[in-house]
């Protein structure tokens, strides 16, 4: 069923890592004038060029980064990356998370409109949760972004004995597509990593 293997592909997806390139195990490939280094954010080094003239360079993170999908854009975080997953279909994912946890799946249709899914996926993201004795309440919700855009759809808190999680999925979309995104956060990280959602939702641009 497509509308299954899409839920669970974002129920899962958000925990998978970056790769790191291969070979001396740096982060990222500089390349200055055919010569290619490996680097580091913070990085500083010397590079030899081809005609024996050396250069100094050195790495930076920005403090904050716009990621711009087909659809849509968000502000993040310079030290996070967003990785990009063809889940098939017409339908691309966009994947933000942080290493305690913190999540941000952003995905766009083609071919659907996904403001009629979003309970669907919420159950399947939590279904491990629920399974495992959480207890689980909800609400309908919705987001109006700068640009005026309306997303809705659903939030939820699941709450077991050592943690209380708050998920929240909305969408917005015409019959040939849309976008839908899912967040979800332990509350006992809102005072570290609350601000990582807050610049999402200030920021966030969609074309529908």
């Amino acid at each position: 069923m497509r509308l299954f293997r899409l839920a669970t592909a974002i129920a899962i997806g958000c925990l998978a890592a970056g790769h790191a390139y291969a070979g001396d195990g740096k982060g990222f490939r500089l390349a200055i004038d055919g010569v290619e280094v490996g680097i580091n954010p913070g990085d500083a080094l010397d590079v030899t060029l081809k005609d024996g003239r050396k250069v100094s360079v050195e790495l930076q993170r920005s403090e904050s980064v716009t990621f711009t999908g087909g659809k849509f854009s968000f502000d993040h975080d310079g030290k996070f990356t967003v990785a990009k997953t063809d889940l098939g279909g017409g339908v691309q994912q966009y994947a933000l998370m942080t290493p305690i946890g913190t999540g941000i799946i952003v995905q766009e249709y083609k071919g659907l409109n996904p403001t009629g899914i979003t309970d669907f996926v919420l159950q399947q993201m939590v279904q491990e949760s629920i399974s495992g004795g959480a207890k689980m309440t909800k609400e309908t919700t919705q987001r109006t972004l700068p640009g005026g855009s309306v997303l809705k759809g659903v939030k939820a808190e699941t709450t077991t004995d050592n943690d209380v999680m708050d998920y929240e999925i909305v969408a917005t979309g015409r019959p040939e597509g849309g976008v839908l995104v899912a967040t979800f956060l332990n509350k006992e990280n809102i005072p570290k990593e609350g601000a990582i959602l807050s610049k999402l939702w200030s920021s966030l641009k969609v074309e529908y």
